[in-house]
C-alpha cells in the first residue's frame, strides 16, 4: 500500500511539472505576440513622425510627451528598443534627426529608471548601450545619472551602465565608474573589465593616462585588467611596464601581464629579465619561466637561443612546449637542433619531435584545403 501511494504521489508530481510547463509555454507565446504587436505600432508612430522631418515639419508635441509617459513601463520601453532596433538599420538621416529631438526624453527616462528595481534599471543602461544615442547627443547629465546607476546592488546594472558610459566617451566618467566598482568588492571578471575598456568610444590615450594615475588605488584584479587593456591598445607604456616587472612586492598576475606586454612590444630593456626569468630553475617560478620563452621568440640574439635550448630541459612539460614553440618561430635549423636539444634528454627530444610533427600536419592538412 506504501509503494502504490508513493507511484501515485510521484505522477502526481509528473503531471504538475507537464502542466505547468503547457501553461507557461502558452503564456510566453502569448506575452511574445503581444510584445511584438506593441512594437509594431510604436514602429508606425514613429515612422509617421520620421515622415513629418523628412517633409521639413516639426516632430508633433504629443508624440514625444505621449513617449515620455509610456516608455517609464518597463514593457513599453523593451517594445520601443525592438521598434527602434529595426529603424536604425535603415541609417535614414530622419532617424538621426528624431534620436536628436529623443534627448529630453531619455533624459527623464533616465532619472525615472534610476528609481526603480536594479533590474529594470539594468535593462534601460543596456537600451542605451544598445542603441548607441550617445555618440549623437551631448548628455552630460545621462553621463552622471549612469554613474549613479554604478552604486546600486546589481552586478547585472553596473555592467551595463558601464557599458553605456563607454560608449559616451568621457575618460573621466569611465573611470570614476571603475573607482566605485572596485570599491563595491564584488567580482567583475578581469576579461570583461578589459574587453569593455576596449570597446570605450572616446581618446584612449586619455583613459589609459588617468588609469594609470590611479592604478596603485584599485585592487590587484582591476589593476589586472587595466594592464592587459593597455597591453592591447599602446606601446608606450615600456618603461612604466618594465618597473613593475622588475618590482618583487608586485603580485604575480600583474608581472606575468607586463612580461606579455613585452612580447606585444619588444623592449630590449627588458631583455635582461626575460632571459633570467626563462632561465630560473625553481619549480614555484614556472609560470614566469614558461610565459618568458614564449615572449622571447621575438628577440633576436644568440642568448636568446642559447636561453632556449637550455628550457628545453626544463623539468615543467609547460616550459618545454613554449620554448619549443618560439625555436620553431625563429626557423632554425631543425635538424642541427635536435642534436643540440635532444643528446640524453629524452624529454627535450620528444617535445622537438611532437613540436615536429605538428608542424608537419599542420603543413599537410594546410595543402588538403
Amino acid at each position: 500500500m506504501g509503494s502504490e501511494l508513493l507511484l501515485y504521489g510521484y505522477s502526481f508530481v509528473c503531471l504538475s511539472m507537464l502542466f505547468f510547463n503547457i501553461i507557461y509555454n502558452i503564456t510566453a507565446k502569448g506575452s511574445q505576440r503581444r510584445l511584438e504587436h506593441r512594437s509594431r505600432h510604436l514602429e508606425e508612430r514613429i515612422e509617421a513622425q520620421l515622415q513629418r522631418l523628412k517633409e521639413g515639419k516639426p516632430l508633433e508635441r504629443r508624440h514625444m510627451a505621449g513617449l515620455q509617459r509610456s516608455l517609464s513601463r518597463i514593457g513599453n520601453l523593451i517594445a520601443f528598443d525592438r521598434a527602434m532596433q529595426r529603424l536604425e538599420e535603415e541609417e535614414d538621416q530622419a532617424v538621426l534627426q528624431y534620436l536628436q529631438h529623443f534627448q529630453p526624453v531619455i533624459l527623464h527616462l533616465g532619472l525615472i529608471y534610476r528609481r526603480r528595481e536594479s533590474l529594470q534599471s539594468a535593462y534601460f543602461a543596456y537600451f542605451l548601450s544598445r542603441h548607441k544615442l550617445k555618440r549623437r547627443m551631448p548628455m552630460d547629465a545621462m553621463q552622471e545619472i549612469m554613474v549613479d546607476y554604478m552604486k546600486k546592488d546589481s552586478l547585472y546594472c553596473r555592467i551595463n551602465a558601464l557599458e553605456a558610459l563607454y560608449t559616451f566617451g568621457s575618460a573621466e566618467k569611465v573611470v570614476e565608474a571603475i573607482t566605485i566598482q572596485d570599491s563595491a568588492g564584488s567580482f567583475l571578471h578581469e576579461k570583461v573589465l578589459t574587453d569593455g575598456l576596449l570597446s570605450f568610444q572616446g581618446d584612449h590615450r586619455t583613459l589609459i593616462r588617468l588609469l594609470w594615475s590611479r592604478l596603485d588605488q584599485f585592487t590587484g584584479r582591476t589593476q589586472l585588467s587595466i594592464l592587459n587593456y593597455i597591453r592591447f591598445q599602446t606601446g608606450e607604456y615600456c618603461p612604466e611596464m618594465l618597473r613593475i616587472l622588475e618590482d618583487p612586492r608586485e603580485g604575480k598576475e600583474l608581472r606575468l601581464s607586463a612580461v606579455r606586454y613585452f612580447g606585444r612590444y619588444r623592449y630590449e630593456p627588458a631583455r635582461p629579465i626575460l632571459l633570467a626569468l626563462a632561465s630560473d630553475p625553481d619549480p614555484e617560478c614556472w609560470e614566469f619561466a614558461a610565459v618568458s620563452v614564449s615572449v622571447l621568440a621575438e628577440y633576436p640574439g644568440e642568448d636568446v637561443d642559447q636561453a632556449l635550448m637550455e628550457a628545453m630541459h626544463s623539468s615543467n612539460w609547460h616550459v618545454r612546449y613554449n620554448a619549443a614553440c618560439s625555436l620553431e618561430a625563429r626557423e632554425l635549423d631543425y635538424s642541427a637542433l635536435i642534436e643540440v636539444v635532444g643528446g640524453r634528454d629524452r624529454y627535450a627530444r620528444e617535445m622537438m619531435m611532437y613540436r615536429l610533427d605538428t608542424r608537419r600536419m599542420e603543413a599537410e592538412r594546410g595543402e588538403g584545403t
